[in-house]
């Protein structure tokens, strides 16, 4: 990041690190923990996104989600504006089929603010 920043291409470029799921709170009995998808962190840089903040918790044990939670369809939604793309715009398959990027969903106004 510091690189894209020095360049000055971080206004521009959108960082993403995050997984697909996230992990159980509690360890198996096998000594690891297992894919969780009712809560997992994802942090975000650059392409006018507003840094330095935590959206949302969980509870205490990190079972379930606590407040503020962001929906899967708005973090898409998300990365779209960061990107400057139209989630809705239709686009042509080869069989000639429109498909939106995404149905539904709402950008995180807090990343934007």
């Amino acid at each position: 990041m510091g690189d894209l920043k020095e360049r000055g291409m971080l206004d521009r470029t959108l960082v993403i690190w995050m997984g697909e799921f996230g992990r159980t709170p509690k360890v198996n009995p096998r000594t690891g923990r297992d894919h969780y998808p009712r809560a997992f962190n994802v942090a975000l840089a650059g392409a006018g996104i507003h840094g330095g903040q935590v959206i949302g918790s969980t509870t205490p044990d990190g079972t379930d989600v606590k407040a503020r939670p962001v929906s899967v369809p708005d973090l898409f939604c998300s990365f779209y504006q960061a990107l400057k793309i139209n989630p809705r715009k239709e686009n042509m398959s080869t069989l000639g089929r429109p498909i939106k990027l995404m149905d539904k969903g709402q950008a995180v106004k807090e990343l934007f603010a």
